[in-house]
This record gives structure tokens, sequence and C-alpha cells, in this order.
């Protein structure tokens, strides 16, 4: 102790050992009154205990002071826990872990604990002081994120055949579909191997359904999927694509000759007869098929081909199918003249913006707007977006197109804020092909500085495709964040994210698909998935937002599970700019 205080002096540069005294008599006081103390003998036996530990496990000090520290042990670690402890400090050095304990009236706490033992002049120890922080608030979140996650996970494993798979025909849906094709494209390329897609379309299934009802095209649907199952190898993927399309690939077909005898035997599978309530329906297909890598090197591209493929035997009357054939006219002649017009449209300005508000769900007063494109010709009338944005993006007309959406709805925001408005952002729909445009982000950076709109005040709004196995397409992501714009992620929930994707998502905001949201006052599974986004997203600190709301029992049920904003045709439908302007002014008045 006499080489202790002759240390402080020198730190301190107090010579008076009563000054030396009052300082450490300070400074055990701050500890006093900001960390849990105990003293112990050499067995163990509690000799000092100060407020803060009589405060969090409920005792006396004269209930804790002569007892063993056994008696607030809570049985959570194991013996050897203790013994390893003991092993520690009994030679003499510092111990330091967290424990679980038990307070007097059964409760737990957690705390981090160091002992530090003090050493007689043989160098054993002959009395040990415990230092200790509480961290049972920081205990319980990690529990509760552990819990969630798990909650979560079991969600994922008992959705993930809705999530990835057709619910009619239990074959994988589109996206599930294409992302098995790049995988195994992936694989072809390193093996050497070869295989071909089939895109398969029932001719006339709509006469099936008007003559016999739409549950019997559903059955037809049906028959069609098992059959494809029975008669292609284990080794082949097979998808519903659409309504009455299909697609599967044929892991034999080494060349067109071998994929056109492959196609005879499914085409004649799947043409036999189907007895319907009695009566036998004979059903008609029509093909086309594309080869990797002969016909294209790339997933998207060999689809793009067998695509081509099937509209060429489709334009024919169907009922056959049809290798791609380089340099063949596959195109519809309402696919040619749609893309003429879309490509003079985007030229003459043919287009308009109009504007759904977001709602924040508590207040129901808006929390920002979300700039949707609309396409108005002069002569087709009102084209809808999922008939001209896919083809937009096939084409790469979405990068003009989505030049201008991005520009014009900028100009709107500065507009508004300009007129008085309270400030609010705005969001603007971004597709991955512009996002795989390498000029993007300056383009963006571009537009923000000649429009001369607050980055912040702008949100980008990206499917979740858009973030997943794509490393570059994430650095471009971040890249826009980093201009000070907000990203959301649209219809989150149908790639079903794991726990610890969503935590290094590069993105603030995630937008709960619509899909969860149509049945949520009536199926617990929606429920279920929603509170869980909620759950993970908070703890991830993201904002969540619900789309699809259309009842005010929606928006209530979504509320309560946590959902901080909404949008749907409950609140409103997409507006012109100037119908806008009426809900900011009840915003206004709200506030």
């Amino acid at each position: 102790m006499h080489d202790y205080y002759k240390t402080m002096r020198k730190m301190t540069g107090l010579d008076n050992q009563q000054d030396v005294e009052a300082m450490l008599a300070d400074i055990a006081f701050a500890l006093d009154q900001s960390v849990i103390i105990a003293m112990t003998d050499r067995t163990g036996t509690i000799t000092y205990v100060n407020e803060l530990f009589t405060k969090i496990s409920k005792y006396e000090a004269e209930e804790l002071i002569g007892a063993n520290h056994s008696i607030i042990n809570s049985g959570y670690h194991p013996k050897e826990f203790f013994k390893n402890m003991w092993t520690t400090i009994g030679r003499g050095k510092v111990w330091h872990g967290e424990i679980r304990n038990r307070a007097k009236d059964g409760s737990f706490y957690w705390v981090d604990t160091k002992i530090v033992p003090f050493l007689n002049e043989k160098g054993i120890p002959n009395r040990y002081i415990s230092i200790r922080y509480d961290i049972t608030k920081r205990k319980l979140m990690e529990e509760k994120i552990r819990k969630d996650a798990e909650i979560y996970r079991k969600i994922v494993e008992e959705n993930r055949h809705l999530a990835y798979n057709d619910q009619l025909t239990s074959l994988l849906n589109r996206n599930a579909f294409a992302k098995k094709l790049r995988a195994a494209i992936t694989e072809q390329q390193n093996t050497g191997s070869r295989l071909g897609l089939v895109y398969l379309n029932i001719d006339r299934l709509r006469n099936v359904n008007d003559s016999f009802g739409q549950e019997t095209g559903d059955y037809v649907l049906s028959i069609v999927a098992k059959r494809l199952k029975k008669v292609l190898r284990a080794e082949d993927i097979i998808g519903r694509i659409s309504g009455d399309e299909f697609s599967f690939t044929l892991t034999e077909a080494a060349n067109e000759e071998e994929a056109e005898q492959l196609m005879e035997e499914i085409k004649a599978s799947l043409e036999s007869p189907i007895s319907i309530d009695g009566e036998l329906c004979t059903i008609s297909t029509s093909s086309g098929i594309a080869l990797f890598p002969k016909h294209a090197k790339t997933a998207s591209e060999l689809i793009m081909k067998a695509e081509k493929a099937l509209h060429y035997v489709k334009e024919r009357g169907g009922g056959n199918y049809k290798v791609y054939e380089p340099g063949t006219a596959t195109q519809t002649l309402e696919r040619i003249l749609l893309e003429n017009e879309l490509r003079k449209s985007v030229q003459m300005g043919h287009f308009t913006l109009e504007y759904q508000p977001k709602m924040n769900l508590s207040r129901r007063n808006l929390s920002g707007i979300e700039a949707l494109v609309r396409w108005i010709h002069p002569d087709l009338g009102r084209i809808p977006p999922d008939k001209f944005i896919p083809l937009a993006e096939e084409t790469k007309i979405i990068l003009p197109l989505g030049e201008w959406v991005l520009r014009e709805a900028c100009k709107q925001a500065v507009k508004w804020k300009r007129q008085g408005y309270t400030p609010f952002r705005m969001a603007v729909n971004m597709s991955t092909v512009q996002l795989e445009d390498p000029d993007i982000v300056e383009t963006i950076k571009r537009i923000l500085f000649e429009e001369e709109a607050e980055p912040e005040l702008i949100e980008i709004e990206l499917t979740e495709s858009s973030f997943a196995d794509r490393a570059e397409m994430r650095d471009t992501i971040q890249r826009i964040r980093e201009l000070g714009m907000h990203v959301s992620i649209d219809d989150f929930g149908t790639g079903y994210s794991t726990f610890s994707y969503i935590k290094e998502l590069p993105a603030d905001t995630v937008k709960i698909d619509m899909s969860f949201v149509k049945d949520i006052d009536v199926n617990e599974n929606s429920r279920a998935i929603v509170k869980a986004i909620v759950t993970l997203a908070d703890t991830a600190g993201l904002n969540v937002i619900a789309e699809g709301i259309e009842t005010e029992e929606q928006a209530n049920i979504l509320h309560r599970l946590g959902c901080r904003e909404g949008q749907g045709y409950f609140f409103s439908k997409p507006l012109s700019p100037i119908d806008c302007e009426f809900m900011f002014s009840k915003s206004v008045e709200n506030e």
C-alpha cells in the first residue's frame, strides 16, 4: 500500500498523504455511485456491498454481508463456468465475464463483471473486489433479436414454398425459375455442358375457361404441370411463368435434333386427352426452344431467344414447336408497333406523372409521395404500365424514359416546396436496367443539380431483386445513398431475405408487398410475416411502409403491427399534381 501511495503522489503531484487519501476517497465515492461493487474474503464470503448492489439484487446489505455469492446464483451458468472463474482469480489474475444473477424477488439481471484479486506479501489472494455494470437491457435486446430472428426464420421456412412456387401447380414461379436458370447456366459454363430451354404456351386456354369455367382451366394447368414433372428428368428445372405459359430446361439436349426429339415426347404426353366431368378434353401446345451456348451465353438472353421462337410458332397458328433461328422475324405486329410508338412517345413527350400519397398510419396525414409514370398515347389512349414498362426495360428505352421521370419528379418536388408546402419526400421508381447503366449515378447527380432538387427530398424505389447477388449493383445503390438520397426496397417480402441480409441492406426503407396486405385481415400467416418484417426492420433501423391498403381494417391492423406508413386506394388513388395539392393543404392543417 505504501508503494501505491507513492505512485499516486507521483501521478497527481500531491505530497501530503492525507490529500492523496482524500482524492482516493473521492474516486471511491464516484465509483460507488456508478458501478456495482462487492468485496469478499478469500473463501468468497461477502464482506462489503455498495448501495447499487443492494438495489439491483433487492437484498438488504445485512442479508448479503456474511453470505456467499451463491445467494444470487441464477442456475443459468454451468459449474464449469464458475470453476474457470475461481481458477483464474485463485492464480491472482483478473477475471472478466458476463453473469446472469437472480434477485431476491426471483427476477433475473445481467452484469458485466470484473473480479480483481488482492494479494498478500506471499502473492496469494486474500480478498477479491468485484466491479459490475448492469447490462440487463442489452442482454434482453440481444435475446429479443435472437428470438425475432428465429421467428422470422420459421416463417420463412413455412412460407418458402409460397415465395418460390406457383400456388396452383407447385412449380417454380417466374422469379424463382429465372434464379435457378441463372445458377444452372453458371454451372454449365464451368463444366462446358449444354442444355436447352423451352417456353411453352397452352393454346386457347381461354376457350376452356369460357366453356367449362375457371376452375376447369386451373385443373388443366395442374394436369400439365404433373405431366411435365413426369416426362422431364429430375435434373430439369420447371416453372410456371404466367397464366398459360410454362418454361423448362432440357438437360439432355445437346443440339437441335435432340431437342426436337425430346419435344416430340413431351408434346405427345401433354396433349393426351384429359378427362373433365366424364368428357375428354384435348389441349394444344406451342413451344419455342433455345440452346445454350449456341444461341445465348446468359440466362436472360436464352429466355429471350426461347420466347422469340415461341412467338414465331404462335404467329403461324400455334400447335407446334420451333428451335430458335438467328434472324427469324418473331415479333408480333402489335409488339413492333408498340415498341415504335414507345420510342416516339419518349421523344414527343406523351408521358405524364401521377402522384400517389403515402400516409402516416398513426396521424393519418401525408408523409410522402410516389411518382408514377403514365403513357397517354394520342391515338392508342391510356396504355397500362404493366404493358409498356417490361417492353421499355427489354428494349432499354427505360433509360431515357427513366431519366425523364426522375427529372420531372424533381421539378415537381422543387415547385411544391417553392409554393410553400411542407417539404416531404418524393419517391421515384428505378428499374434494375437503369441501375446497370454505368453512368446512372452521374446522371442522377446532374439532374439534381440542374433542377436544384435537394437529394434528401428524393427517394429511389428499387425492387428487392436489385439488392441480391450483385455486388456491383449494391455498390451503385450505396453510391446513390451517399448523394444524400433515400433508398427503399419495393415489393419487400417476396424474396424472403434472411435476418443477416436485412441488416446489411444499403437501404433506408422497406416497402411490404401488397400480397401480404390484401388478406391481412383474414390470413394469420400474412400478419405473422408483416410483424416479423417490421420487427427485423426496426432492429436494423429501417423504416417500414405497406402498399396496397384498400380498407380501414387493413390500415388499423398494419398500424397495430408496428408499420409506420401506408399507401393504397383506401387513402388515395394516384392523382394529378393539382389534386395532390389539396392533400398537402389538409396535411398542413392537421399538423
